[in-house]
């Protein structure tokens, strides 16, 4: 199970949700929760590409609807909850800030909560690593979340029953 905290801090509460099966899965699970919750956030992308499969697979999953979401620039983003987009300097606050790149996202500090996702690639751990040493060098304490432990845990509470 996923935790989405609805606490509301001065200082940005980041995250790292890692050991994940699928980056994309968890991703949408958590823009998902978020949004029931009334969350509004911006998913910072690496590039133009990686913008383009989000937007695509934010219109796949879930399979019953979609995560209403644009670009920063389009007409109706200031309605829209959800922004998926790459260009750093299109950057508006909202409450919640995914970070989808191997660098520590700029003006996260305007945001509640910042949220990264790490699956078990080497690369993308070490990138990680890197990102929260970043945070913690700033005199953030980031928090981690191992999605396999979890779920294993479930796994045993469910057998025990």
């Amino acid at each position: 199970m996923l935790f989405f905290s609805t606490a509301q801090n001065s200082m940005t509460e980041i995250s790292f949700y890692f050991n994940v099966n699928n980056r994309e899965s968890a991703l949408c699970q958590l823009v998902g929760k978020a949004l029931l919750q009334g969350h509004r956030m911006f998913i910072l992308t690496g590039s133009e590409a990686a913008t383009s499969v989000l937007d695509r697979l934010l219109w796949e999953i879930p399979p019953a609807g979609f995560l209403p979401h644009c670009q920063a620039d389009a007409e109706f983003a200031d309605q829209t909850p959800i922004i998926i987009d790459h260009r750093v300097e299109l950057i508006t606050p909202r409450s919640v800030l995914f970070n989808w790149t191997e660098r520590v996202a700029p003006r996260f500090s305007e945001f509640d909560r910042l949220i990264e996702i790490v699956d078990s690639d080497e690369a993308l751990k070490a990138a990680a690593r890197s990102r929260w040493a970043a945070y913690k060098t700033q005199g953030f304490t980031p928090n981690a979340t191992d999605m396999q432990e979890l779920l294993n845990r479930g796994r045993t509470e469910s057998t025990a029953q």
